[in-house]
């Protein structure tokens, strides 16, 4: 394993590479989650012929601060591809996290090939840009329950806590509060991530020759159904009740991954 930075047009990328000619490529959604870290429970259970690369967006896990002022996700997907060029990925297969989902859209446009997507919870226009004043899921509602009780990051660290061994989670947690630190430091208009609108999720379709693997609560099913992430070569795999499947759902997911890769 190699941890290292690429230069792109977005700032600099924190990643953690190990070479195999097949590839995991893994993306974080929303947050400060250093990406490594986030995909361990599923990297630690892969066999060694399959490599991977977890990439870190600018601003958060272990990428250095550089202002994404308009900066769009066009621009977010362009730098990941161009890591994928500098690191001579011929073939990969994509898992994706909630934000990630969409950016996962636009990668598949590339020229590089995805083997498959795997989609845990995906973010859909839908929920996007939902009105969450009226909860559209009476399912959610003691997730809600339980972050309006114990606040967002006391239930962060409750789960963060629950999944990972204490010295794993020590690292997660030192690092989002490091760059949590160096954020609130930057200059008014400091803009954390690019720019997601409502065009990025128009005329966004995966080719049915892509088979696709969404993760997703129970409650979620009809959502994702309907949404841009659904073909004739998609498989819904359910369970969970937290938004972070990649973690509770590990051990399904890495058997997925094994057997695309056989």
């Amino acid at each position: 394993m190699k941890r290292f930075e690429v230069s792109t047009e977005i700032g600099s990328l924190s990643v953690t590479y190990q070479k195999q000619k097949k590839v995991l490529v893994c993306l974080n959604g929303a947050g400060l989650l250093p990406s490594y870290e986030n995909f361990s429970l599923i990297l630690e259970k892969l066999p060694p012929t399959i490599g991977y690369l977890t990439i870190d967006f600018p601003n958060t896990g272990r990428s250095p601060i550089h202002d994404q002022a308009g900066k769009n996700l066009d621009n977010l997907a362009d730098a990941v591809y161009e890591v994928f060029e500098e690191l001579a990925i011929s073939e990969y297969i994509l898992c994706v996290h909630s934000l990630s989902g969409i950016l996962a859209c636009k990668l598949l446009n590339k020229p590089i090939k995805c083997q498959a997507l795997l989609a845990i919870e995906p973010t859909t226009k839908k929920v996007m840009f939902a009105d969450f004043s009226e909860n559209p899921y009476l399912e959610m509602e003691e997730q809600m329950r339980l972050i309006d009780e114990y606040g967002p990051e006391l239930y962060f660290k409750n789960l963060t806590q629950a999944t990972f061994s204490p010295e794993i989670n020590k690292e997660i947690w030192k690092i989002m509060q490091e760059k949590g630190s160096e954020l609130e430091n930057q200059y008014t208009g400091f803009q954390i991530s690019g720019e997601i609108t409502e065009e990025d999720f128009e005329n966004v379709f995966v080719e049915a020759h892509i088979p696709v693997f969404i993760f997703c609560q129970a409650y979620r099913e009809k959502e994702y159904r309907e949404s841009e992430y659904w073909t004739s070569n998609t498989k819904l795999i359910l369970g969970g009740n937290h938004h972070y499947l990649q973690w509770s759902e590990s051990e399904k997911i890495a058997t997925i991954i094994q057997e695309l890769s056989e």
